[in-house]
């Protein structure tokens, strides 16, 4: 099974694959490879079967190219492009039971970029391909903060083509229930923006809850924490779940 990290910037990608990967290797006796594709990020704190920065960096693009940081980014995703034979080589050759893939810091420049649908489609063949979308617990303070992580969640979805499952990470530093009630129930997340939201982005985040509620499946939402190891049965659980056919995960 191969599982892609993606999320904004910040969510705690890399520190989830860590967490989630020493919890596999405690409670499975199924073998397990790590997949850096971010160039831009620093250090790891896994040890790498493919590390794209043995090929790319996001430092060398900019010196060579003389490219801000943002372009550097987009050119990188450029480059992964060109090395999907070499990342799909190497995903064959590990023959792990477990591939856990470390995507980009910024979600959108593995999802919306050319790089991140085309690995997808070269994986799918190989076994089964999920996507765990890790949302920052901490920015999901309000109604319409929830409509538009659910938003681009979906997104990734779309674009990638593979079962995507949400999880809600940095649960050590979240005390309120009412987060994961506006996750898992539309009806909820639609009462709490009509009653705290006002003017045009109320009914901007009530069309987003509208569309969700149409075009999304009925999915529960897994509270994790790379921190403290928190949730990680239950996202092994959900990932399982991802692969059923029923398209009801509540």
């Amino acid at each position: 099974m191969q599982i892609l990290f993606i999320g904004p910037a910040g969510s705690g990608k890399t520190s989830l694959v860590k967490k989630f990967g020493e919890w596999l290797k405690v409670h499975s006796n199924s073998s397990l490879s790590y997949i850096n594709l971010d160039p831009g990020c620093l250090m790891v704190p896994y040890k790498c079967d493919y590390d794209i920065r043995d090929h790319i960096t996001i430092m060398e693009i900019m010196e060579k190219e003389k490219l801000g940081p943002s372009g550097a980014m987009v050119r990188g995703a450029e480059l992964t492009n060109k090395s999907i034979k070499r990342i799909i080589k190497s995903i064959n050759g590990a023959q792990s039971e477990f591939v856990l893939i470390d995507t980009p810091g910024q979600s959108e420049i593995f999802v919306f970029q050319s790089a991140g649908p085309a690995i997808c489609d070269q994986l799918k063949p190989i076994s089964a391909t999920i996507c765990v979308y890790v949302i920052d617990g901490i920015s999901a303070d309000n109604g319409i903060n929830v409509a538009a992580a659910l938003s681009l969640s979906l997104a990734s979805r779309l674009r990638l083509g593979i079962p995507t499952v949400n999880v809600l990470n940095k649960s050590d530093l979240i005390n309120n229930d009412k987060i994961l009630k506006m996750f898992s129930d539309y009806n909820y997340l639609k009462k709490e923006i009509e009653e705290k939201e006002h003017g045009t982005m109320k009914g901007l985040a009530l069309n987003f809850v509208k569309a969700l509620k149409s075009l999304s499946t009925s999915q529960r939402l897994v509270k994790v924490s790379a921190k403290t190891g928190e949730g990680m049965s239950q996202l092994f659980d959900l990932i399982n779940e991802s692969l059923c056919e029923c398209g009801d995960l509540s």
